[in-house]
């Protein structure tokens, strides 16, 4: 329900009230600083409360959700997310440098042009490597927006997941928490729509110093982002094994029985494959589910997953193989290196002091390869190849399964 006031003004030595909404009285400038601190959910919500706010915020539009975005740490993950292509699985392609602008005027002028990520010329394998450049419109933003209301929303509960046996711990999430938690989701997506989505998919596991394009995405982070992705991970394990893959039902405790929720898969034995199988979902599509899993059956819930996913039970998910082939990279390759890491998970409690963090924070491979010659690479033990281990998507097809 809309909220009015009145405005008492004088006029003539006379007060005069003028009944309206108290918002059609602030100044521009103060609605448009309230604007700029909103998430683009709220904002949108926001701009719909009445005409005037409305029009503010059709006009300002464009550099309103330019300065949400900005603000983003995840920005420059969720940029190459938005321009991945097929193309980008062609050698030296993937993650390739970005530079990306927009201009808030048609005739983009040079002195209007306002760069979202800017890359810097590199050199890699003996060959200069040059940014390459992207122009953005007004819908570019809104669907970078969209997905920043994704991240939002796994921001909001994720404290609601971390801390579910005990909800009397719970809290907001505070800002470097918020940051960390930002960018291990951006990744996480990034590597999903990559390599659990539409594109052709490596059935074999990843191997350590192999030229393969997953381990690329995991190289060029430090051991202490790892750790944090795979914080991450646990959590959205746990999340998928009771709120997707499980399902009220009678559970006898002697002569009485009580409705309980009950992992998929008989005597629990296949439940692990299917979790697994489901962590393949990338954020947006697990926040769906997520969400509307309590209005649907066990069979119709796997029905639409599996119509919503290319081939769902063809594997399992292998973004925590590739973290842990990357760690087992740099260890063969720092052997003086501690054996075991510091605890370095997205929340302070999960999180060693930052004098023990120190050593891992700067040891990323830029290039998403091992910082070692062909020769030393040529000595290092040959791996067996092995397949990635097929999916299970839960549902009750008799005695084989």
């Amino acid at each position: 329900m809309a909220i009015y006031s009145s405005l008492l003004v004088r006029k003539d030595n006379r007060a005069v009230h003028l009944p309206g909404s108290f918002l059609d009285f602030i100044p521009v400038e103060v609605i448009l600083e309230i604007m700029e601190v909103m998430g683009p959910a709220d904002l949108t919500n926001f701009g719909l409360i009445n005409k005037r706010i409305y029009q503010i915020y059709t006009d300002k539009r464009a550099q309103l959700l330019l300065n949400i975005l900005r603000s983003r740490p995840e920005l420059e993950l969720l940029l190459h997310l938005h321009t991945a292509n097929q193309n980008n699985f062609l050698p030296d392609r993937m993650l390739h440098p970005l530079t990306v602008t927009f201009s808030l005027r048609p005739d983009e002028a040079p002195e209007d042009k306002i760069f979202l990520m800017r890359s810097a010329v590199g050199w890699s394998n003996g060959k200069i490597v040059c940014p390459e450049k992207i122009k953005l419109n007004v819908f570019d933003l809104l669907e970078l927006c969209e997905m920043v209301k994704v991240i939002d929303w796994w921001v909001e509960i994720y404290p609601r997941l971390r801390w579910r046996d005990h909800p009397e711990d719970r809290r907001c999430l505070r800002a470097d928490e918020e940051s960390r938690l930002r960018k291990a989701i951006a990744r996480w997506w990034l590597y999903s729509h990559y390599f659990h989505g539409n594109y052709w998919r490596n059935t074999h596991a990843p191997k350590k110093f192999d030229c393969d394009v997953r381990l690329h995405h995991m190289r060029i982070l430090t051991t202490e982002e790892i750790l944090e992705l795979d914080d991450l991970l646990g959590t959205m394990y746990e999340t998928i094994s009771k709120d997707l893959c499980s399902s009220p039902d009678e559970v006898y405790h002697g002569s009485s029985s009580v409705v309980e929720l009950v992992p998929w898969g008989k005597h629990g034995e296949r439940h692990p494959t299917i979790v697994n199988t489901y962590m393949k979902l990338d954020p947006d599509m697990l926040k769906h589910f997520l969400e509307h899993c309590y209005r649907y059956s066990k069979d119709y819930l796997i029905m639409a997953i599996a119509n919503s996913t290319y081939e769902l039970r063809f594997d399992r998910e292998t973004l925590s193989m590739s973290l842990a082939t990357v760690l087992e990279e740099r260890a063969i390759l720092d052997p003086d290196r501690p054996k075991t890491y510091p605890a370095m998970g997205i929340i302070a409690e999960d999180r060693a002091p930052a004098k023990e963090c120190k050593a891992w924070i700067n040891d990323a491979w830029p290039t998403g390869f091992p910082p070692i010659t062909r020769e030393q690479l040529a000595e290092q033990p040959q791996e067996p190849t092995s397949q990635v281990p097929r999916g299970d998507d839960g549902a009750d097809r008799g005695a084989d399964w």
